[in-house]
């Protein structure tokens, strides 16, 4: 077996750092052009490292965000929130330092500042949330920490941030962020012949979705702690697995609306939503001890929705002892309680021991090819006549339901459109007759299906 590695990226990495709520995020924000990392008046809303590639004035580089820097962390997810912190420096050729230009410098601010000269790393400073002209006299005060000249920056209002990034821009070595026409071109090649496949990995908190991207990374790239609620914020990770490019998004564990009680969470939620609709495939995480529970049949009805192709998998499979009658047990359930979904593919999984964390990547492949699957008129129109001479729609009344013809309009979501005599006469179940056989004889492994009536409006 090959062995796996993270995705290897040709670009510098910058790091953000800095004590909690200085506006590290929103900085961030603001060099992608993106709203991607959760801004939130709380602080400790970052706790991930977080990255994303940006481009400045045709300088292109990686930029992470990072947890607050703190003196004394005082539980388990701070200690490893500053772990983390102190890869991202050891990772990157360049740090911006964030400080609050509206607060005297604190000793939190002093402890940063004597981490980053240890690490001897370029360091920019970048005194933030200075907001006018009055304020941004207060940039002076930064020469007393003695890594060179400060920046007035305010992330949120878009001002100096272009003199910071050239500062920044200029401590990048050019051949990192420069690749030779030659290898983009190859590089494009290989791109087009096995695109990325992206996979959000949803779930109930604490199922195991962090636990599964630290086992295949081999290393504590996401946050793991009992807490549930431990990530915030979805997080791609590059990973590459036998010559594919893959990019893993683990998200927060979705809770019932009524559990959720911080405001911080109603944002975690919607980043963990919107993995779903920009995934090619999503694993849906449940725990093998517990079975299926009611927000289980929520989240993967959620894909269901959105039409994301999906994988069940059943995690912490090393504390189940008799195996064989677990997995039926489970399997029972889920056909009992979901039988809308027996196309997907189903597996489970040890984080700990290991156990089939890579036999997922075979799904994920055979699963995003079937989501990517077209079938052309000429050969859809023939199977609904095979599906006709099966069972004829039923009529209603004297009058008698007909398919006149059929269409796939889309792929991800798989949507095929029937047009039809009239939409009343055709009862659920024959559509679902419609879905099966469609599956039987095409496939679909893992892919929900969107069958859609329309009226065929004849001339007279």
């Amino acid at each position: 077996m090959p062995p796996a590695r993270r995705s290897q990226k040709r670009l510098p990495l910058v790091a953000i750092v800095g004590r909690p709520n200085v506006g590290k995020s929103t900085l961030f924000n603001r060099i992608i052009g993106k709203q991607r990392a959760i801004v939130h008046d709380v602080e400790g809303i970052t706790r991930d490292r977080f990255i994303e590639d940006a481009e400045w004035h045709g300088h292109r580089f990686r930029v992470v965000d990072t947890g607050g820097m703190v003196e004394q962390p005082v539980d388990d997810i701070t200690r490893k929130m500053q772990q983390q912190v102190q890869q991202a420096i050891d990772e990157s050729r360049v740090v911006i330092f964030v400080l609050d230009g509206q607060q005297e410098i604190t000793r939190s601010d002093r402890m940063v500042c004597e981490s980053l000269q240890r690490s001897g790393k370029p360091v920019v400073l970048a005194v933030n949330k200075l907001d006018n002209t009055k304020l941004a006299l207060n940039q002076y005060e930064y020469y007393a920490l003695g890594l060179g000249d400060p920046h007035a920056v305010s992330s949120g209002h878009n001002i100096g941030i272009d003199d910071l990034m050239r500062a920044v821009t200029a401590l990048l070595p050019v051949s990192d962020s420069t690749a030779p026409e030659s290898e983009d071109e190859t590089e494009s090649e290989s791109v087009e012949e096995n695109p990325l496949i992206k996979i959000a990995i949803i779930g109930r908190p604490n199922v195991g979705k962090s636990s599964f991207v630290n086992a295949l990374l081999n290393e504590e790239r996401a946050i793991v702690s009992d807490v549930p609620g431990t990530t915030r914020d979805a997080i791609d990770i590059d990973f590459r697995w036998r010559d594919r490019e893959y990019l893993l998004i683990d998200t927060a564990g979705l809770r019932r609306k009524a559990g959720i009680r911080q405001p911080v969470e109603h944002f975690s939620v919607a980043r963990a939503l919107r993995a779903v609709r920009r995934a090619d495939v999503c694993l849906v995480m449940m725990e093998a001890t517990e079975g299926m529970t009611e927000q289980d049949k929520r989240i993967i009805g959620y894909a269901l929705e959105q039409g994301t192709a999906f994988i069940l998998v059943w995690t912490k499979w090393d504390l189940i002892s008799d195996k064989a009658k677990r997995l039926k047990t489970l399997e029972d359930e889920l056909d009992l309680k979901m039988p809308q979904v027996m196309f997907a593919p189903r597996v489970t999984i040890s984080n700990v021991t290991r156990t089939r964390l890579f036999r997922i990547f075979d799904y994920v492949d055979r699963v995003a090819a079937e989501a990517n699957k077209r079938i052309g008129t000429g050969e859809l129109n023939r199977l609904v006549e095979q599906i006709k001479a099966k069972h004829n729609p039923p009529g209603q009344k004297g009058h008698h339901a007909k398919i006149l013809y059929a269409t796939q309009a889309s792929v991800k979501p798989t949507e095929f459109v029937f047009f039809v005599n009239q939409k009343r006469l055709f009862h659920f179940s024959y559509m679902r007759f419609i879905e099966n056989q469609l599956r039987e004889i095409c496939g679909f492994e893992g892919v929900p299906l969107k069958l859609e009536l329309r009226e065929e409006k004849r001339k007279r």
